[in-house]
């Protein structure tokens, strides 16, 4: 039985970080460009890796001299997050611009939460009352227990007059 090729997750992202194609990846390891796409998916959600992919624009070429400009400009990019991945507190863009999006998401939850939180306050004062009642009752009822026990002889006993 064959034995299925495997890759070094690390040389994988310094490949990539140093702006080498998937599939250039994909060719030096010997395993399919899909199998690289995978480890890119997930070192972009994880944030050590950029997205470098734009939505293509028809019509729209950029120069060689630009293209050099924007590819270093990433490469160097790429580098910082990298270095950021080995210690220093670095976050990529895309992941602040989720974080803001969660936090604007987290934001709309808070007027449901404050009605919630209205109605638990409203459920906790109508339970207090209701223990208030029910002291108020026990205590009424031990009340008259005492003085039904001055008024009743105690079993075997004759009344008092």
């Amino acid at each position: 039985m064959a034995r299925k090729p495997t890759v070094d997750v690390n040389k994988v992202m310094d490949m990539l970080l140093e702006g080498q194609s998937t599939q250039t990846v994909a060719d030096f390891f010997g395993v399919s460009r899909q199998a690289i796409d995978l480890h890119r998916r997930k070192f972009i959600q994880s944030g050590q890796l950029v997205e470098r992919r734009a939505p293509r624009r028809p019509g729209v070429l950029t120069g060689p001299a630009e293209a050099g400009i924007k590819g270093s400009l990433d490469v160097s990019l790429a580098k910082s997050l990298k270095a950021g991945v080995k210690g220093e507190s670095t976050v990529s863009l895309d992941r602040l611009i989720e974080l803001i999006i969660e936090a604007f998401d987290s934001l709309k939850q808070v007027p449901k939460l404050e009605a919630e939180l209205e109605k638990y306050k409203r459920d906790y004062l109508k339970a207090v009352e209701k223990i208030d009642q029910l002291e108020q009752a026990v205590s009424k009822r031990n009340e008259q227990e005492a003085r039904w026990r001055l008024v009743v002889p105690p079993e075997g006993g004759s009344h008092p007059s």
